[in-house]
């Protein structure tokens, strides 16, 4: 197996200054001694490339717009040069420019070098790493933010880069002396295009700020800053590479939504903080906070507020995620209203607890109110990106060594206090998964290895084809914050038995649980001996093909990849049915002669067994026409969901409130998906247009409305077509929140024993929760499950039947005990024996409530089936 989709791109440069006077001087148009004039007579600024400097009230910058200044920013000087890293997923190009000395930029590769050297520490000695920091120059990493719809991030790099390469400032010069800024215009290309698009078409109408209803990065939105670990999105793909290619010591991310009224959150970061960071990395992340607080003061810009909100517990941060690697990691939040349009704040309309303006701590000069423009939130970006900078300037060597220093202690920790490896095992439930999760290390540049014959390494047993992670490596922290399981550092409660300092995210998400994979924490030391047992791994490599003799070819069904393979095989004209072989759920795919059938097993990483014909009682199987229904009111979760269904084959219907209202449903599709989202999202979406609202806004954060043909959910029309479709033999699948709104519409004798419950009786926001299938029940629903699936809850439902009840309970937590195995849940006891999810009929069809999220962004795999199961007629 290769890493699908996940080729690290190599940057390629576009064009520097360099280039230009070159072929100038070959031309004969500028001659070798010529004098040459003063760059800043030749640098444009933004406004005569654009005709607007970046922050103008009313307009904005699409990306095409940030690319055609940095061009020809970088074509008018030789302080800055363009670099180009891989596609996005609607198939822009990624550009990104570095801008330092152009003495730096020829020793770009050097230092680039040398950066990646130091993070990873082991061919070095304290003495050797202290000459490298003294001597080398210090990479940061600056951008123009994930999320497009905070539009000031996307803005701030085009004034940044202008001003890195003009001002006269000595602090500037200074800093190009000692730094090599990475400056990317966004981490969004897609979006910035689609967010800057929906403004100016609705600019000057009472839509002016309306929320665009539509996903601004394909198929995760906002979630784009959650796929830091998985690497599932192209876009996270090629930020992370290009990040372990320039190996920069900060990595600064742009956001915007401070916590009001404050107009601009730094660090530190809000306890809980995950241990398997270096000390050093989070106090230097505190310490740049602190400087940036300082800078404010110095610049009587009122408004900086640290630690409040934000957390460094959840991982998967695509902002966070590099501090694994010993980089300096983090983001600041600076104030938004909506858009380019100012707002005009006042103080009595602040929360209670602000009222006051008295200064804190951790706030040290309260913001009193006022006019706030795009422009303010610019130049309060453009100010902390200056101040990172200035810190790595004046602490390069320090931060250079101190990272080495972190590579170091991470080898040294892991050697000394274990686990010394972690081991995933050959022989699991699901292969294919294991395999993911193996592929999820590699491109996260963590060194995996795997025994080509069984071994004994201390007290443990290891089959031929397991993998072995050896902890002794300087990125372990993150292997082991992704492999164990989180226990919640809660010391305090408050009156409702909840803890404080609850995590910004998820409290728990440890992969192999998530992934339906076994692992093993080795607890005795590697020797010299055990590791040339170990042979180094770039690749998955899975046992493919086909097995036995015989026209009729099985798949596993307790593998996922073989899902995505049968689709592949229906695809092609095969026939596919589902029985027993060897006891064991499977898939029997005939109509294709062998070496068809081998290359989808190899494809798919699957092996296939050769048989004579499928058992009398397999049931024949088509892939359904999947209908997934999506809201006006951008919704993370159906994003997630088309992406997982494309990604094996499932080609599914995009179904908008018009399409539910239209009726006849069963027409069009056999099943329909709701993603994870609540009643009012369906019935009522967002609210109707009100004439007056553009005029009479209060509160200086409410939205305009959308135009009309976005307003509103399926409405009475849309709910009675989803009960016809389904008592007219059609199948609904609903995940999580979408389980009360099914139970609602169509009046299913189910309740949600936590509906309305407050903390002192359930708490449970995104954590790993164990349930037991259902061995009587005789449903196609689970099968290929484990026993025991591991699920993700978060602010979901559990199930009692009422009576009138016709149907059957798949899977249900345990009678007794703490289910939690991962992560935070208060006061277990109000789910144990309830019902997780259920099949219930429903006229000739039938509703599945599944009362968890079993495909969470694209980590849950091992609840995949749950799902996939359902997808066949």
């Amino acid at each position: 197996m290769t890493i699908s989709n996940g080729a690290f791109f190599t940057a390629k440069p576009v064009k520097s200054f360099r280039k230009l006077a070159l072929g100038l001087m070959i031309s004969g148009l500028l001659g070798t001694s010529a004098p040459v004039l003063a760059q800043n007579d030749a640098i444009p600024a933004p406004v005569d490339v654009l005709g607007h400097a970046p922050g103008d009230d009313f307009y904005l910058a699409n990306y095409e717009d940030s690319l055609k200044y940095f061009h020809a920013l970088a074509d008018s000087t030789d302080k800055m040069q363009m670099f180009t890293a891989g596609k996005t997923t609607q198939g822009k190009t990624f550009e990104y420019a570095i801008i330092s000395t152009p003495d730096n930029l020829t020793k770009w590769e050097e230092y680039k070098a040398i950066s990646r050297r130091l993070a990873d520490s082991r061919d070095l000695t304290d003495e050797e790493a202290r000459k490298l920091a003294a001597t080398s120059k210090i990479i940061v990493h600056i951008d123009g933010g994930m999320h497009a719809s905070e539009v000031a991030d996307h803005q701030l790099p085009i004034k940044l880069a202008h001003t890195m390469v003009t001002s006269d400032d000595p602090k500037i010069s200074r800093i190009l002396d000692d730094v090599i800024l990475v400056l990317w215009p966004t981490l969004n290309p897609d979006g910035q295009d689609m967010v800057v698009d929906w403004y100016r078409q609705n600019t000057g109408t009472e839509h002016e700020t309306s929320p665009m209803p539509w996903l601004y990065q394909e198929y995760v939105g906002h979630d784009n800053n959650r796929d830091g670990y998985m690497l599932n999105m192209t876009e996270s793909r090629s930020v992370t590479s290009q990040v372990q290619e320039n190996a920069p010591a900060i990595f600064y991310s742009q956001h915007q939504k401070a916590p009001f009224p404050a107009r601009i959150w730094v660090p530190p970061f809000s306890d809980p903080i995950s241990e398997n960071i270096d000390p050093l990395v989070r106090h230097w992340t505190s310490l740049i906070g602190m400087h940036m607080i300082g800078e404010f003061e110095h610049q009587q810009l009122p408004g900086a507020i640290a630690q409040a909100r934000f957390d460094n517990w959840f991982p998967g941060f695509l902002d966070y995620t590099h501090a694994f690697r010993h980089t300096i990691s983090y983001f600041t939040e600076t104030a938004l209203h909506l858009y380019a349009t100012p707002w005009e704040y006042d103080a009595k309309d602040f929360p209670d607890n602000r009222k006051d303006l008295k200064p804190q701590v951790m706030y040290p000069s309260p913001w009193k109110g006022g006019k706030w423009t795009l422009g303010d939130a610019v130049h309060y970006m453009e100010v902390a990106s200056i101040s990172t900078l200035d810190t790595a300037s004046r602490y390069r060597e320090q931060i250079l060594y101190d990272r080495y220093q972190s590579g170091r202690d991470t080898v040294a920790r892991f050697k000394e206090e274990g686990p010394f490896a972690w081991i995933i095992p050959a022989q699991q439930h699901d292969l294919s998964e294991a395999g993911e999760l193996v592929e999820v290390m590699l491109r996260q540049h963590i060194e995996v290895y795997q025994v080509n014959k069984s071994a004994t390494f201390g007290d443990t047993k290891v089959a031929a084809g397991s993998w072995v992670i050896p902890m002794d490596q300087p990125f372990a922290g993150l292997v082991q914050e992704l492999f164990e399981r989180q226990t919640y550092p809660a010391t305090f409660v408050d009156k409702d038995g909840l803890p404080e300092n609850l995590p910004y995210d998820a409290t728990g998400w440890t992969l192999p649980l998530q992934m339906g994979v076994d692992t093993v924490a080795l607890t005795s030391k590697l020797s010299d001996r055990d590791k040339k047992k170990l042979k180094a791994v770039t690749t998955v490599d899975l046992p493919s093909g086909i097995e036995g003799r015989g026209n009729v070819f099985v798949a596993p069904q307790n593998q996922n990849a073989s899902f995505a393979l049968i689709n592949a095989a229906l695809a092609k004209g095969a026939s596919v049915s589902r029985g027993t072989h060897d006891k064991q759920p499977a898939f029997f795919i005939s109509g294709i002669d062998k070496d068809s059938a081998d290359a989808l097993a190899t494809a798919h990483d699957v092996t296939l067994q050769g048989t004579s014909r499928a058992p009398e009682n397999a049931q024949a199987i088509e892939t359904a026409r999947v209908g997934l229904y999506r809201p006006w009111k951008p919704s993370m979760d159906e994003g997630w969901t088309r992406w997982i269904f494309e990604q094996y084959g499932y080609n599914p219907v995009t179904l908008y409130n018009d399409d539910m209202k239209a009726g006849d449903l069963l027409s069009r599709i056999d099943v329909l998906v709701l993603p994870d989202i609540d009643l009012s999202w369906i019935t009522e979406g967002f609210s109707a247009p009100k004439s007056d609202s553009w005029y009479n806004r209060t509160g200086g954060a409410t939205e305009d409305p959308v135009p009309a043909k976005y307003a509103g959910g399926i409405g009475s029309e849309g709910a009675q077509a989803l009960r016809d479709f389904v008592a007219r033999g059609g199948k609904l699948i609903a995940f999580n929140q979408a389980s009360d709104a099914a139970i609602s519409l169509l009046g299913l004798p189910v309740k949600n024993v936590l509906a309305g419950v407050g903390s002192d009786v359930f708490y449970c926001a995104g954590a790993l929760v164990q349930t037991e299938l259902n061995k009587e029940a005789d449903s196609a629903a689970t099968l290929g499950l484990p026993d025991d699936p591991v699920v993700m809850f978060s602010h979901g439902p559990a199930f009692d039947t009422l009576p009138g009840f016709d149907g059957t309970i798949l899977s249900s937590y345990p009678e007794e005990g703490d289910v939690l195995l991962s992560g935070v849940l208060l006061h277990p006891e109000a789910i144990n024996g309830k019902a997780a999810a259920m099949e219930v009929n429903y006229g000739d069809g039938e509703v599945y409530l599944l009362g968890f999220q079993p495909q969470w962004r694209a980590q849950s795999h091992g609840t995949y089936k749950f799902i996939f199961n359902n997808l066949y007629k």
